[in-house]
């Protein structure tokens, strides 16, 4: 069929799919729902299974600018869940038992606890005639959601280091974010673009540009159901690593004293703008975006209600996200 069918876990979600021609739409609808409402989970696949996530591990382990964010984010989000890393560690893998795969999938793969979206050459009635067709074996029991709203701890300012045998430093720098339901969502996001989320950021121009100091660097921030985190990433030379840090500091403080220009926001819109446009132009990613916001929001905004909102937003608003969050 040429088709592709994969699967994933995030911080907060697990995610199959499949990506086909739309002539396949049958065989590859009854495919998908065959390994929900079917999976084997034969114990030799999943000792199989338990050793390509091991030397997946190792492979995060021997990539610092992946490795440094598991740090991070045990650091920042300090004992809450989603400081735990996706992968799981060695001892968490040989742990896990059969009996518990199989309690969560029976638990969390009902039809209650999932969406369904698609992207492409589909029509709505379609798409649901396949599903019913195929949904019969998919037991219908309520979900029960197991979000706890849990605050991560504030721990005030905490200073980590971990040794590796690397010939740069890599660096986080940041703290708690926003929800993704709060208010700050935009703000943040227009915030963390124009501080290092383009190439003409202020920290890429500074940092990168000016001085030439690291040729990585960026700020982001990601949003979740019980919070969000804030990021700030830099790989250097180790006799750089100081500079940096105090250039970064320096740029926050000069954007407390005197605020961002309109200038530096109407740039920081066009190039978020761009960015959402531009992701939907990808079938997969408009996919993803469809599903996401049914999980997490029960709605999906139209590209055009996002970037009304990112428009909305003031100068003063992103005032108050530097003094809040940074």
């Amino acid at each position: 069929m040429g088709a592709e069918f994969n699967a994933f876990t995030d911080k907060e979600n697990c995610c199959a799919y499949a990506d086909f021609i739309d002539t396949h739409l049958d065989s590859c609808t009854e495919l998908l729902f065959d390994i929900l409402t079917n999976p084997s989970f034969l114990t030799e696949h999943i000792k199989t299974e338990k050793k390509v996530i091991i030397e997946e591990i190792k492979m995060v382990e021997d990539n610092p600018s992946d490795n440094i964010m598991n740090y991070f984010y045990e650091a920042v989000l300090d004992r809450h869940p989603l400081s735990l890393p996706i992968l799981g560690t060695n001892n968490s893998l040989k742990n896990i038992k059969k009996s518990a795969i199989l309690g969560y999938f029976k638990e969390k793969f009902g039809i209650g606890g999932i969406v369904i979206s698609a992207a492409g050459n589909i029509k709505h009635k379609d798409l649901i005639d396949k599903i019913k067709k195929n949904i019969s074996g998919m037991e219908n029991r309520k979900y029960i959601n197991d979000f706890t709203g849990q605050e991560p701890p504030e721990n005030g300012r905490v200073k980590k280091i971990h040794d590796s045998k690397t010939s740069s430093v890599h660096m986080c720098f940041g703290g708690l974010g926003c929800r993704r339901d709060s208010e700050d969502k935009y703000p943040i996001s227009l915030f963390t673009n124009l501080f290092g989320g383009s190439m003409s950021s202020r920290l890429v121009q500074k940092i990168r540009e000016e001085e030439g100091l690291a040729y990585s660097i960026f700020s982001s921030n990601a949003q979740y159901l019980d919070t969000g985190v804030t990021i700030i990433y830099s790989a250097s030379s180790p006799k750089n690593a100081g500079r940096i840090l105090k250039l970064i500091k320096d740029e926050i403080v000069d954007i407390k004293r005197r605020g961002v220009n309109e200038v530096e926001l109407e740039r920081a819109k066009e190039n978020l703008k761009g960015n959402i446009v531009l992701s939907v132009e990808d079938m997969s990613s408009r996919m993803f975006r469809l599903g996401k916001g049914l999980l997490f929001n029960k709605k999906v905004l139209t590209i055009n209600q996002i970037l009304k909102k990112i428009d909305k937003v003031k100068q003063n608003d992103l005032d108050g996200i530097v003094d809040k969050y940074f």
